[in-house]
């Protein structure tokens, strides 16, 4: 028994000496309270208080090859960063074999491999913490950096500062528990340290180009968050008066042509679509209003968006999205299911225009200040698969200059690229917007 004097308890509930070799293992007592606990050369286990709180026996005949890395630590993930850390978020290891994209979701085994669901290996994690761990931004997950590149508490005291990425990408950007700057998709785009850790004879701070560009950052997250409450007010009035159109056009289609009235379906759907115009309009209205004298939209003229978007800018795009989608689902379908009635379809055709033109000019109005946001509706809408629908729908309208920008039109988009600066400003539609007499 004197073999087990000095081994520890660990995780799985063996006592292992100080090479991780398993000497014995728990006989009497709750594992899970003596976990760090000692055990003298008799097999007793003892607390920090002097008492016996348990006991070890000898382990024979057994396995006592040192455990792995990862012994007893059960939920480890993987995270894009190459880091592994417990479900309580603390790094313990790193990735050193495997591609990074193809490990995401797989857990780490006892001994760092990293197995595929037909168990084959497919990487391998080690042991790490980082060594300036304590140094970064720790208690602070959920801050932002401002464009001064400081990072400051709810009461606005300042905390601590950016000392690793570009500022102009990092502003308006989250930290996490770790101290990095994180973008929405929880890619790691810079570092944050505490005050007190932070060597001002060395620190540099932001350049000034770095503080232009991250004020201007911050001018677009204030502007981005102020449409995006105006779009999210247009969208919760637009999308009950959409679904209302879409009623009516269900029923009528389901409704024999014997038996349709398709006088009762025009005095139906009319008024409906004319009130959807009418709060696309308001919309389009409000968003003009954030830069009444052009001012903003003049500065962003021929200038590129900067940096990453912030998360207002995709919530931005996500509400328009979702407008987008109610209209010119609720257009098309109705289109279609016209085609069988002649006389309403005399009478409603002409009429979808009260909802496609300003939903334009709510697109346009948001591209003279933001332009990125547009691409990232793109995105968004076809991953749906509906940018061949929107390209359709508004390219009738002539406006494959807006559509370049959402990266849903053809060879403007190119050519606008090639000349830089933002393609919405040369529309003649959006020109007044800017102050340059356009109509």
């Amino acid at each position: 028994m004197s073999a087990l004097a000095g081994t520890t308890i660990n995780k799985a509930g063996n006592a292992v000496d100080g090479n991780g070799t398993i000497i014995g293992r728990i006989a009497e007592g709750d594992a899970k309270t003596l976990v760090g606990k000692k055990v003298d050369g008799q097999g007793q286990i003892w607390d920090n208080a002097g008492n016996v709180v348990g006991r070890c026996e000898l382990v024979f005949g057994e396995d006592t090859s040192p455990e792995g890395p990862f012994a007893g630590f059960e939920g480890l993930q993987i995270n894009k960063d190459e880091t592994v850390t417990t479900p309580s978020g603390d790094i313990i290891g790193r990735i050193t074999e495997g591609d990074i994209k193809k490990l995401l979701g797989h857990g780490v085994e006892e001994d760092g491999s990293i197995i595929d669901k037909n168990g084959n290996q497919i990487g391998m994690a080690e042991r790490w913490e980082p060594e300036e761990k304590e140094r970064r931004v720790n208690p602070m997950s959920g801050m932002r950096v401002n464009k001064e590149g400081e990072v400051r508490d709810e009461n606005g005291d300042l905390v601590g500062k950016l000392t690793d990425g570009n500022l102009g990408h990092c502003v308006g950007q989250e930290i996490n528990d770790n101290g990095d700057v994180v973008d929405v998709d929880g890619n790691k785009i810079g570092e944050c340290t505490l005050l007190e850790n932070i060597d001002e004879e060395t620190y540099e701070g932001p350049t000034e180009e770095e503080l232009e560009e991250a004020a201007q950052r911050e001018k677009e997250r204030e502007i981005a968050e102020k449409m995006g409450g105006i779009c999210q007010q247009t969208l919760e009035r637009v999308q009950p008066v959409c679904k209302q159109i879409k009623e009516h056009m269900d029923k009528a289609d389901r409704t024999p042509k014997d038996e349709l009235d398709e006088d009762e379906l025009v005095n139906n759907v009319k008024p409906l679509i004319e009130e959807a115009g009418r709060i696309l309009q308001e919309c389009n209205g409000s968003l003009r209003g954030l830069d009444p004298d052009g001012k903003i939209a003049a500065q962003a003229k021929g200038r590129q968006g900067t940096g990453e978007a912030t998360p207002e800018e995709h919530r931005l795009a996500e509400c328009l999205k979702d407008i987008t989608t109610n209209v010119v689902t609720t257009v098309d379908d109705a289109k279609k299911k016209l085609n069988d009635m002649p006389h309403a379809k005399k009478k409603l055709n002409p009429l979808w225009g009260l909802m496609t033109q300003p939903l334009f000019q709510i697109l346009a109005a948001v591209g003279l200040l933001l332009a990125g946001v547009l691409g990232l509706v793109g995105q968004l809408l076809n991953a749906l698969g509906l940018g061949g629908l929107v390209n359709g729908l508004l390219g009738g309208l002539g406006v494959n200059k807006l559509l370049g920008a959402f990266g849903l039109g053809g060879d403007d988009k190119k050519k606008d690229k090639k000349k830089g600066g933002n393609p919405i400003s040369s529309l003649p539609i959006v020109g007044g917007m800017l102050g340059g007499g356009g109509k």
